[in-house]
Order: C-alpha cells, then structure tokens, then sequence
C-alpha cells in the first residue's frame, strides 16, 4: 500500500488551479477594458 493522501500526482502551484487561474486573468482583463487602459480589443 502507499502513503500517498488523495490522488495528485503534481503538487499544486500556490494551491492555485489552472481554472482559478483562468477566471483570474478574466477579471483582470475586464477590468483593464473597463478602466480604459484597453482600449480596442482586436476581435
């Protein structure tokens, strides 16, 4: 038997997903846009 506890195999960076890190980035770029320092958007 092993002495491993749950089922990560890679430890997580600053206990951050890469999900969380995704709605991150969002909102710090919604804000950007919003404050103007965006100001066109290339899509």
């Amino acid at each position: 038997m092993s002495s491993q506890k749950g089922g990560d195999a890679q430890p997580k960076a600053w206990g951050v997903s890469v999900d969380e890190w995704a709605v991150v980035a969002a909102l710090v770029l919604a804000l950007l846009v919003r404050v103007g320092v965006l100001t066109r958007v290339p899509w």
